[in-house]
């Protein structure tokens, strides 16, 4: 089974939670899921790094694996507008891990944690026969600023990206890369320039756009791609769109909602707007229409 197909499964049966369970406030399908305590929302995500799929041992600094380990959950709370508050951590640690690699991926991951304002405070630790893996699930709370969801694009509305797409592992800007923590929290905070929909691209635009709208149209002349001197056989557009572990922001806004070019230092790029219909599209710069299946990121090894 395809991992979107599971998760599709996944949401439609947890659809009836918020009234099942009243203090669900948000379920399954967006990029960090909530309840409410105590007369306030905390939302929560949790993600895994495995060696072999997001990480490979044999060629990166286990620092570098550390930093992942918390930054590819931040980047989840940034898709929120959320503020991290804290973290948990459970770890299986290959029998030959060895304790000096052991504790330079346990010191990575706090003084990671730590930078974002986001403390490891427990965990579980075992050792096994199979490769490392590593799960964090982050806690975050609004903090003024009202969650933003991947539902609420209407058509008319036009898609923006942060940053720069395609090529995340050969550059490493999948290890590297900056959570835009702050950048959406900006973006979210005032009234003209909140995103109506907001997603996380971890697994390429070709499988995060349709997360976020059924129907849009991205110019692929718009992308803002990541420099790469290394060959390919694919044209530059399609690692923009379907290479993934970018860990930038998709969003929508409306056409008067006045998105700067650049936030904080960080670069904002129209690539296209949410249609009425037609599904999601790609349109080539002779404007003949894209194929986007088979494009996107898979966690699997």
């Amino acid at each position: 089974m395809r991992e979107g197909d599971l998760l599709q499964y996944v949401y439609e049966q947890s659809r009836s939670l918020g009234g099942s369970f009243g203090h669900v406030t948000i379920p399954p399908g967006d990029d960090m899921g909530a309840v409410r305590l105590g007369g306030q929302d905390l939302l929560v995500t949790v993600d895994q790094v495995a060696d072999g799929i997001h990480v490979d041992l044999a060629t990166t600094d286990i620092a570098r694996v550390g930093r992942k380990c918390i930054t590819r959950n931040l980047s989840d709370v940034a898709a929120m507008a959320a503020k991290p508050v804290g973290a948990v951590m459970a770890v299986s640690l290959p029998r030959d891990f060895g304790d000096g690699r052991s504790r330079a991926l346990f010191d990575a991951m706090r003084t990671t944690a730590e930078a974002y304002e986001c403390p490891l405070i427990g965990g579980d630790i075992n050792i096994w026969k199979g490769p490392l893996l590593v799960s964090v699930t982050v806690f975050a709370e609004p903090a003024g600023v009202e969650p933003v969801l991947r539902s609420g694009a209407s058509p008319g509305d036009h898609l923006y990206v942060t940053g720069k797409l395609g090529y995340s592992l050969e550059t490493g800007h999948h290890l590297d890369f900056e959570p835009r923590l702050a950048v959406a929290r900006a973006l979210a905070s005032q009234p003209r320039t909140r995103p109506t929909a907001m997603i996380d691209l971890s697994d390429g635009l070709a499988q995060d756009l349709p997360r976020l709208t059924g129907h849009a149209m991205v110019e692929t002349q718009l992308l803002p791609i990541r420099h790469c001197t290394g060959p390919s056989d694919r044209p530059a557009w399609q690692h923009a769109v379907g290479d993934g572990e970018d860990y930038e922001l998709l969003f929508a806004a409306p056409p008067d909602a006045g998105i700067p070019r650049e936030l904080l230092g960080v670069t904002v790029t129209r690539i296209g707007l949410v249609t009425a219909n037609g599904g999601v599209r790609v349109q080539l710069p002779d404007d003949t229409p894209a194929e986007l299946s088979g494009l996107g990121w898979e966690h699997h090894a």
